[in-house]
């Protein structure tokens, strides 16, 4: 039985992952005429991971309040144990970010914990918490649009000149967001049935799970998002998509899901997992500053992330932690 729950897991995060890059890549075709940067692209686009998004809703409706925001944290520590970790090492690249932003980055999970401190995450926390989110985008793009522009090179040209080099109109690309949009709710449901058949067969801790498997999962895409853009001389939308991301999985992702239905922490989240997720955004800040990230970095990162891991099942998994 745990194996057709895993598959129908896997599946439905396969049909996921899918889904939003499609839908991604054809959200920006209709935006790119905006003539923004491509670092607040990827900020907007890649950064709002919309599958965890969507994945994360289907779980608080199903009452699985530990997955959800299990798979927001886990998702923010796999991005860079894993994602950042292997362009350091692989292809190790310079970011030049400004520091008000960084500065934003590495205060979110700051904000957060204001929210967490009671054990308890109500519809108003959740609002404010989208609030906070909507502010630092609009800062974002108030810089960029008044001539910041971070990041600017040839790829908003060269995606300008891809759309208008094609045959299909608005419409077109409309029908392709909406059937997309489709097959992403479709893969979270299945993902979200997966992952309770799963805890039901196993019986592990469901902020554990979603902290661990279901954020690695559901970050796979997360490796070529920054890996390849790099390795093609195209950091900003890396860059972007860390920075977003960060941002997003401790404020936007975790005030949707609160909107949607109160809930209780497990107190794992803010013995451990929460700790964990402002360690590794301080200090992917701290590297952004120095404007390096190179095989010393990508190692740092890629130890912390396995010992985080060995914590989580060793430690956590067997150990009773308070409510």
């Amino acid at each position: 039985m745990v194996v057709l729950s895993a598959l129908l897991f896997l599946g439905g995060v396969a049909l996921l992952v899918y889904s939003v890059e499609e839908l991604i890549e054809n959200i920006t075709k209709t935006a790119i005429l905006t003539g923004v940067s491509a670092f607040l692209l990827a900020v907007f686009f890649t950064g709002m991971d919309f599958e965890n998004w969507a994945f994360g809703v289907a779980a608080i409706v199903r009452d699985l309040s530990g997955v959800a925001i299990g798979s927001a944290f886990g998702s923010a520590l796999f991005l860079v144990g894993v994602s950042v970790a292997l362009a350091g090492v692989l292809v190790p690249f310079e970011p030049e970010v400004p520091t008000d932003y960084l500065i934003l980055m590495a205060v979110s999970p700051l904000l957060v914990l204001l929210f967490l401190l009671d054990g308890v995450l109500s519809r108003l926390d959740g609002v404010l918490l989208l609030a906070i989110f909507v502010g630092i985008l609009g800062y974002f793009y108030w810089q960029e649009s008044r001539g910041r522009e971070t990041f600017r090179d040839e790829e908003a040209e060269e995606a300008r000149e891809a759309l208008e080099a094609g045959d299909h109109g608005h419409r077109y690309y409309l029908g392709l967001v909406v059937l997309f949009t489709i097959g992403m709710v479709i893969g979270s449901e299945l993902a979200v049935e997966g992952a309770r058949g799963i805890l039901s067969d196993v019986g592990l801790n469901g902020t554990i799970f979603g902290m661990t498997v279901a954020g690695l999962v559901m970050s796979l895409e997360e490796i070529l998002l920054v890996v390849e853009p790099i390795r093609n001389d195209r950091p900003s939308i890396a860059v972007g998509n860390i920075v977003g991301s960060l941002i997003f999985f401790t404020t936007g992702n975790i005030g949707l899901l609160a909107v949607i239905r109160s809930f209780a922490l497990d107190g794992s989240v803010l013995v451990f997992y929460w700790p964990a997720v402002f360690v590794i955004t301080l200090l992917t800040a701290g590297v952004f500053y120095r404007g390096r990230i190179k095989r010393t970095e990508g190692v740092v990162f890629g130890v912390l992330y396995v010992a985080y891991w060995v914590i989580s099942y060793v430690f956590l998994a067997g150990s009773p932690l308070p409510q």
